[in-house]
C-alpha cells in the first residue's frame, strides 16, 4: 500500500535532549511542538530540502497558500473530532457528509501545493495521482447523494404549536414558515431565520430512521464504500506545516528588529564558521538592539574557553552559537549574515541547575553530569556547550575538574564553547575568547566576543573602560573639567 509522503523526514535516530532547549531558552520563543521537531537531527539531504521550503515561504503568495492549507486541514481535524463524538445515528450521518466534504477539500488543497519546493512536490504528486483523483470523484458523488437523501428526510417533520408529527409529505412546511410567508404578503419585513445547531433528540433520530429505513440503508451503503479510507491522512501534515510557519514567523519577528537570516552552507569537514551571529532568544525579552558576534571553530581550534566580566555577553554568545547550530541541524535558516556549518552528530549542554547544594555536593553533581555528557558524545563529532561548570566556591577543585574535562574534550577532538570565570585557563594550552568593550559603541556599554590570549588583568581593564574609570578616561575627564 502506498503511503502519503512526509513533509518532514526523520532520517536520524539521534534526538537532542530537552534540557538543551531550556538551557538555551529556546522554549521561551518556540512551542513544544516545534521544539519536538528540532530535537530530531537531519541528514544533509533533508537540510537542503527544508532550506528550500523556507526560501519558498519568503514569497507572500506562497505563504498565504500554506496558511490557507493549514486552515483547511484544521477544519478537517475538527470535523473528524465532531464525527467521533456523534453518537446519535441521524447526527452521525450529517457529520459524515461534513467529513467527506472536508477530506475532499484537504486532498485538493494538498494537490494544489505543487511548485512550493521538493517537499510539497512529493505530497502534491501523491494527492493528485490518478488513484486519488478517482477516489475523490466517487466520494463527491456519494456526498451529493447523501445530502439529497438527508434533505428528503428532513421535509417530513411538521411542527404546529405544541404538537409534532412525522410525515412523508415532502411539501410540508413548518408553522413558522407559513406565518412568515403570510406576513411578507401583507407587506411586513420578516427577518431571515438564523441557522441554529440544534441537538438532535435520540427518540426523534430513531423515529426518522425507522420512517425512512430505505433511505437510511442507501446512506449506510454510500458510507461503507469508504471504509478503507484513512480520513486522518491529510491531518498528519498539520504539525509539520505548523513547524515551518512558526519558524517563518520567528524569522519575520527577527527581521523587524534588523536581524538577518541565511541558509548556511553545508561544510564537508567539521567546522562552524559564522559571520555576525545573533542570539534570537533575546527576542523573548523584547530586545531590539542585539549585538552580533562572529564564530570560528575549525579542526585547528575546535574548542574555546570564554572569559570576561559579568554582563559582558558571554552566555549570550554561548546561546547564539548553540541556538543557530540547532536550527541548522533541523534544516532551518540561521540568524547570521553568512555561515558555513558541518552537520554535527550531537549537540549537548551543561548549564547550572537551580537546586541548592553544599560546595562539595554541587561540584560532585556537576562532575557526574559532565561525565554523562562526555560519555554520550564519545565516538561522535560532537559540539559541547558549558556554562560556568564547576563554578562552586571551591575554586581549586573546580579548576582541576575543568582541566580534566578539557583534556578529555581535546583528546576526543570535540568542538564547543566553555564559559567560565576561572581566569587560570589562560595558563592552559587552549584558545580563549574574551568579552571586550565594543569600540564602535560611543557609550562603551556593550561588549563583543573576540579572540584573546592576554592576561587575567585585561578583564579588569575592560570593566574600568566600560564605566570610564580607566587611566585615560579619568585623565580626559580631569582636564575636560579644567582641573
Amino acid at each position: 500500500m502506498i503511503t502519503a509522503p512526509r513533509l518532514i523526514h526523520k532520517c536520524n535516530t539521534t534526538v537532542l535532549p530537552k534540557t538543551l532547549f531550556s538551557d538555551l531558552q529556546l522554549d521561551k520563543i518556540l512551542s513544544a511542538q516545534t521544539i519536538a521537531v528540532l530535537q530530531s537531527l537531519c541528514d544533509q539531504n533533508e537540510i537542503v530540502r527544508r532550506n528550500e521550503l523556507f526560501t519558498v515561504l519568503d514569497d507572500e503568495e506562497n505563504l498565504l497558500r500554506t496558511e490557507e492549507l493549514l486552515s483547511t486541514l484544521l477544519t478537517t481535524e475538527r470535523t473528524l473530532l465532531l464525527l467521533n463524538d456523534a453518537k446519535i445515528p441521524l447526527d452521525r450521518y450529517y457529520r459524515q457528509v461534513e467529513m467527506l466534504e472536508a477530506y475532499i477539500a484537504s486532498c485538493e488543497d494538498l494537490a494544489f501545493m505543487r511548485g512550493l519546493g521538493a517537499l510539497f512536490a512529493e505530497v502534491a504528486d501523491y494527492f493528485s495521482s490518478a488513484d486519488k483523483v478517482s477516489i475523490l470523484t466517487r466520494m463527491r458523488e456519494s456526498e451529493q447523494k447523501i445530502k439529497s437523501l438527508l434533505h428528503e428526510m428532513s421535509a417530513g417533520f411538521l411542527s404546529f404549536a405544541d404538537k409534532n408529527w412525522l410525515t412523508p409529505d415532502y411539501n410540508a412546511v413548518s408553522e413558522i414558515d407559513n406565518i412568515s410567508a403570510c406576513a411578507e404578503k401583507l407587506g411586513f419585513t420578516v427577518q431571515k431565520k438564523k441557522k441554529l445547531n440544534v441537538k438532535i433528540n435520540p427518540l426523534f433520530s430513531d423515529a426518522i430512521c425507522r420512517l425512512y429505513a430505505d433511505k437510511i440503508a442507501q446512506i449506510e451503503a454510500e458510507i461503507a464504500k469508504y471504509a478503507d479510507i484513512d480520513f486522518y491522512e491529510p491531518t498528519t501534515y498539520i504539525s509539520e506545516i505548523k513547524f515551518f510557519l512558526e519558524i517563518h514567523g520567528l524569522i519575520q519577528k527577527a527581521k523587524k528588529v534588523g536581524i538577518p537570516h541565511t541558509n548556511a552552507k553545508i561544510a564537508k569537514e567539521p567546522c562552524y564558521t559564522v559571520k555576525e551571529l545573533y542570539d534570537i532568544s533575546l527576542l523573548a525579552k523584547n530586545c531590539e538592539n542585539i549585538i552580533p558576534n562572529d564564530a570560528y571553530f575549525s579542526a585547528k581550534e575546535p574548542f574555546y574557553f570564554v572569559l570576561g566580566a559579568n554582563g559582558g555577553g558571554k552566555t549570550t554568545y554561548l546561546r547564539a552559537v548553540g541556538i543557530n547550530l540547532i536550527l541548522f541541524l533541523a534544516g532551518c535558516p540561521v540568524f547570521a549574515k553568512q555561515a558555513e556549518i558541518y552537520p554535527f552528530d550531537i549537540v549537548l549542554s551543561h548549564f547550572p541547575k537551580d537546586e541548592r547544594f553544599d560546595n562539595t555536593g554541587r561540584l560532585d553533581e556537576e562532575r557526574r553530569r559532565t561525565e554523562e555528557m562526555l560519555k554520550v558524545a564519545q565516538g561522535k563529532v560532537a559540539f559541547l556547550l558549558f556554562n560556568e561548570t564547576f563554578s562552586g566556591t571551591d575554586d581549586k577543585r573546580g579548576f582541576e575538574l575543568l582541566k580534566d574535562a578539557a583534556t578529555q574534550i581535546d583528546n576526543r577532538h570535540h568542538f564547543g564553547v566553555y564559559v567560565t570565570h576561572f581566569h587560570e585557563v589562560m595558563s592552559l594550552d587552549y584558545p580563549v575568547l574574551s568579552a571586550e568593550v565594543d569600540p564602535t559603541d560611543e557609550n562603551k556599554r556593550t561588549f563583543r566576543i573576540v579572540h584573546s590570549k592576554g592576561s587575567a588583568s585585561s578583564y579588569a581593564t575592560d570593566i574600568l573602560k566600560k564605566y570610564g574609570l580607566d587611566k585615560n578616561s579619568l585623565e580626559a575627564r580631569r582636564y575636560g573639567n579644567g582641573n
